[in-house]
């Protein structure tokens, strides 16, 4: 054992059969605990205070860390672990500790023993399954894999999961050694995540642990707490899932976390429509003029859906600010309804259409130097070679090729919850027609489009309900949300 350090953490009940090692059971195999809630459920509180733990008490046994994309684990638990350190530990001690930050990430404790972090490959730029450099050399005494739901993302899956695990399950320690999986349960009820915990719980041998914020409620600030109550009241559905972990997918909403008196903002002065909006709960102003733009704006994405003969042509520009926040500038979308207006090829959209209104929108807003990237459904290739052709020397063309829904459209719920994705309330017009097109039709889109119930085909849009302009906002929302980790993002991206 190492040496003797009192550390008296604050813990509920319910965590404290993965702090406190029942060595009986764990010889009998009694050593997996799966921590489930939503946000604000105290998981990685307590498995950092077990890290701490055992690196303290286990001196010849390392700890592994592993998530999905091993870089960030640096935010998500090393700099935390480090505040846990300085807030616990005499300084003495704390000074015997050694951060290491960069790739790959160590923590050398105090008595030779390590903490390393690993990827399992659905985030690595190798693609592999095990990050390099992470294998421990010592036996472990923990494995911990955080935000376990991210494994199963995309065409990750329990098997993915397993064959990581393995390389360092050989090195547990029989006699003391445990496995922690911490994860946020899916919106969608039959999401794989959430079918591979009900399954882990029929095995007597692992553990699961359920929470929510009110468990912990005690050791909450009154601004998190705040903000909760918030949700609850503006979005009571959203808050389900975000608070209590509650399931909320299957037949609901796609978009359950939009909320209109929320995430649109309007026009300061409609008379004048002056293009000066305004956020009504934060009075914020945003003034789209030339101007304005050169010093606010970061970049501008332009998510892409295009059209067959049944569906529509959507550009949709989005502004990415200084502040974070993205705004749909709605005035500007282009909308092309080959249904009501006939097809256009598209060598002939890109060259007499898209290239009039893009020149448009660069002079208007003084973008000529600001990065412009399309994000692209990557179905749609001849479109995406066009606009390659047409614009790749001055814009970035992506291939948008991420095939979950479910994946994909949480980002899209996580950027209204956490008070990024916005969109000015104003009409467009429709090219071809030059019909106006109002606003409500694409606040109605984002209200109605919902998943499907048939059994096999809960994690699928339903088609019957249109998706185009939410498809050409989920697109460049979820590659902002994450433009490198997952490789399928950029297949066939060009950068000129």
């Amino acid at each position: 054992m190492g040496k003797a350090v009192n550390l008296e953490f604050k813990v509920i009940s319910k965590f404290l059969p993965v702090l406190n090692d029942n060595l009986e059971e764990i010889k009998k195999g009694k050593n997996t605990y799966i921590l489930v809630s939503g946000r604000v459920g105290g998981k990685t509180t307590t498995f950092e205070q077990k890290m701490l733990a055992n690196c303290l008490a286990y001196p010849k046994h390392d700890i592994i860390v592993l998530r999905a994309n091993s870089s960030a684990l640096k935010d998500s638990v090393l700099l935390e672990f480090k505040k846990l350190c300085a807030t616990e530990l005499p300084q003495e001690l704390y000074n015997k500790f050694k951060f290491k930050e960069t790739p790959p990430m160590i923590i050398n404790c105090p008595f030779s023993n390590q903490i390393r972090f690993g990827g399992v490959g659905l985030g690595s730029k190798s693609g592999s399954n095990q990050s390099r450099g992470k294998t421990a050399e010592k036996p472990l005494s923990l494995i911990i894999v955080e935000e376990t739901q991210e494994i199963f993302s995309g065409t990750g899956s329990a098997d993915l999961l397993n064959h990581a695990m393995a390389t360092y399950m050989r090195l547990l320690d029989d006699n003391i050694g445990k496995v922690i999986y911490a994860g946020n349960r899916d919106r969608n009820k039959f999401g794989k995540f959430n079918q591979w915990v009900e399954q882990m719980s029929h095995d007597p041998n692992v553990t699961i642990i359920e929470t929510d914020y009110r468990d912990i409620k005690h050791f909450l600030n009154r601004a998190t707490l705040q903000l909760i109550a918030r949700e609850f009241e503006m979005n009571p559905n959203n808050a389900k899932y975000m608070y209590l972990g509650e399931p909320v997918g299957g037949n609901d909403l796609v978009y359950g976390a939009f909320t209109p008196s929320v995430h649109i903002i309007s026009l300061y002065n409609k008379d004048k429509q002056d293009n000066i909006f305004v956020d009504l709960k934060t009075k914020k102003t945003f003034v789209f003029d030339s101007q304005w733009c050169l010093q606010n704006v970061e970049k501008i994405y332009i998510g892409v859906d295009g059209s067959s003969t049944r569906d529509m042509t959507i550009f949709m520009p989005i502004f990415h600010l200084k502040d974070r926040r993205l705004i749909c500038k709605l005035g500007d979308m282009f909308q092309h309804n080959p249904d009501k207006n006939g097809i256009i090829r598209n060598n002939i959209l890109c060259d007499k259409y898209i290239r009039k209104w893009l020149y448009d929108l660069i002079n208007k807003y003084s973008l000529q130097y600001k990065s412009k990237i399309f994000v692209v459904d990557g179905h749609n290739t001849d479109l995406i070679d066009n606009l390659k052709f047409q614009f790749g020397g001055y814009c970035t063309v992506i291939s948008f090729t991420r095939k979950d829904l479910v994946e994909t459209s949480e980002k899209v719920n996580n950027a209204f919850t956490d008070g990024v994705l916005y969109f000015t309330e104003e009409t467009w017009i429709e090219v071809v027609s030059e019909a106006e097109i109002s606003p409500s039709e694409l606040f109605n889109e984002l209200e109605t489009v919902c998943w499907m119930e048939e059994p096999g085909h809960e994690d699928e849009f339903n088609s019957s309900i249109p998706n185009d302009r939410t498809d050409a906002i989920r697109y460049p929302v979820a590659y902002h949300a994450n433009p490198y980790q997952l490789n399928d993002y950029a297949k066939g991206s060009e950068e000129k």
